[in-house]
C-alpha cells in the first residue's frame, strides 16, 4: 500500500516559502515606511530610499511573488487612504486662518441700492455688506461664487441628466451589437477631450447664437452650464449604460413574455432595476460640473457678483473653481486662505453628494430585495 505524502510535502514547501518570504516582506515594509517619512520630513533623501524600496519589491516579486502581491495590494490601499487623509488635512488646516479671521463674513450678502440681493429672507440670518470681494480692503464673500456654482450646476444637470439617461438607454437597450461596439468607445473618448477645448468651442458656437436669439451680450451662466452639461454627458452615459447592462436578461424576457413593449420594459423594468447606478451616474456627472474649472473660466469673466435677479441665467460671475483658477496666481496670503475656504466648500459638497449616492444605492438595493 502506497502512502500519499504529496499534501504534507506541499504544505511543508509552502510553509518554508512563507517563512523565507517574511524577511523580504519585513524589509519591504520598513523601506515603505521610511519612504513615506522621508518624503514628508526629509524630501532630499526620499529618492534613494524609494529606489531601495523599488529594488526590494523587484527582488521579492521574483522570489516570493504571491506574498509580494498581497503586500503591494495592502500598500496601495493604505497609501490611497493616507493620500486622501493628507489632502483633507492640508486643505482644512490651510483654510482655518480665513475661518478664524473672517468667520461669517465669508457669507456676507451684497447690498444693492440699500437692499440685500437675496431671497427666502436669508438677509435676516446672514450679514450684509456693500462689497463682497475686495482683497485690497480685506473684504471677502463666497456667496456670489457659491450661487454661480449652483446656477451653472443646475443648468448642466438639466442638460446632462435627461440626455445622458436616454443616451444610456439607447446604447444598452436599443442599439445593436455592432453599433454599440462603435458608440461605447466613442462616448468614452469624448470624456478625454480637454475641458479648455470644450470651453473654447462652446463659447465660439453658443456665444453668437445667444446674442442673436436672446439679445444677450454674450458669456453667461447659460452658456457655461450647457457646455459643462455636454462635458458631463460621457460620464453619465457610460456609467448609466453599465448599470443598465447589468440588469438580468431574465427580467426583460419576463416583461416581453407578458406582452410589454420595448419602451414599457425600459420604463418599468430596466430603469427601476438600474436606478441606483443611473443615479450614481448623474451624481458623478454633477460632480464634474461642480468641479469644472477651465471651461467655465474660458467662457465667463472672473468678476465676482450676484446676478440681478438671482435666477438670471444670462448674467455671469466666477464660480468657486474659476475663482480659484483666476485668483490663485496673484493672490496675497489672506486671499489665498480664502481660496482654500472655497476648496473646503467644494470638498464638502462633493463628499456630501457621494454620501447621498451611496444612500440612494443602498435604498434601491433594499427595495429591489423587498426589504
Amino acid at each position: 500500500m502506497t502512502e500519499d505524502v504529496s499534501t504534507p510535502a506541499g504544505g511543508l514547501a509552502e510553509g518554508n516559502s512563507t517563512f523565507g518570504a517574511l524577511p523580504v516582506m519585513a524589509v519591504t515594509a520598513t523601506l515603505l515606511a521610511m519612504s513615506v517619512l522621508t518624503f514628508l520630513f526629509a524630501p532630499g533623501y526620499a529618492l534613494p530610499v524609494v529606489g531601495a524600496f523599488a529594488l526590494t519589491v523587484g527582488f521579492g516579486w521574483v522570489t516570493h511573488q504571491a506574498a509580494m502581491a498581497k503586500l503591494l495590494a495592502v500598500t496601495a490601499t493604505v497609501l490611497t487612504v493616507l493620500t486622501v487623509g493628507f489632502i483633507t488635512y492640508f486643505l482644512f488646516v490651510s483654510a482655518l486662518p480665513a475661518f478664524l479671521e473672517h468667520g461669517s463674513g465669508l457669507l456676507v450678502v451684497p447690498v444693492v441700492d440699500g437692499e440685500p440681493r437675496w431671497f427666502f429672507f436669508l438677509e435676516h440670518l446672514l450679514p450684509t455688506a456693500e462689497s463682497t470681494w475686495n482683497p485690497a480692503a480685506d473684504v471677502y464673500s463666497l456667496v456670489p461664487t457659491i450661487w454661480a456654482t449652483v446656477v451653472v450646476t443646475v443648468v448642466a444637470g438639466l442638460v446632462a441628466a435627461p440626455l445622458g439617461l436616454f443616451g444610456a438607454l439607447f446604447v444598452a437597450e436599443v442599439a445593436g451589437e455592432r453599433l454599440r461596439a462603435v458608440m461605447k468607445p466613442g462616448i468614452e473618448v469624448l470624456a478625454g477631450i480637454p475641458s479648455i477645448v470644450y470651453g473654447f468651442i462652446g463659447f465660439q458656437v453658443l456665444n453668437g447664437f445667444i446674442q442673436r436669439s436672446f439679445l444677450d451680450d454674450g458669456a453667461s451662466f447659460l452658456i457655461a452650464g450647457v457646455v459643462v452639461g455636454f462635458m458631463a454627458l460621457p460620464t453619465v452615459v457610460s456609467v448609466g449604460e453599465d448599470a443598465l447592462s447589468s440588469v438580468p436578461d431574465a427580467m426583460r424576457d419576463g416583461s416581453a413574455a407578458v406582452g410589454a413593449t420595448r419602451w414599457q420594459t425600459m420604463r418599468s423594468i430596466s430603469v427601476p432595476a438600474a436606478f441606483s447606478g443611473i443615479s450614481a451616474a448623474i451624481i458623478l456627472g454633477l460632480g464634474r460640473a461642480i468641479g469644472e474649472t477651465m471651461a467655465v473660466a474660458a467662457i465667463m469673466a472672473a468678476g465676482v457678483g450676484l446676478s440681478n435677479p438671482l435666477f438670471d441665467v444670462f448674467d455671469a460671475s466666477a464660480t468657486l473653481t474659476s475663482l480659484i483658477a483666476t485668483q490663485y496666481g496673484s493672490a496675497s496670503e489672506s486671499t489665498l486662505d480664502v481660496l482654500f475656504v472655497a476648496g473646503v466648500v467644494l470638498f464638502v459638497v462633493v463628499a456630501g453628494m457621494s454620501v447621498v449616492s451611496n444612500l440612494v444605492e443602498r435604498r434601491m438595493r433594499e427595495k429591489l430585495r423587498g426589504d
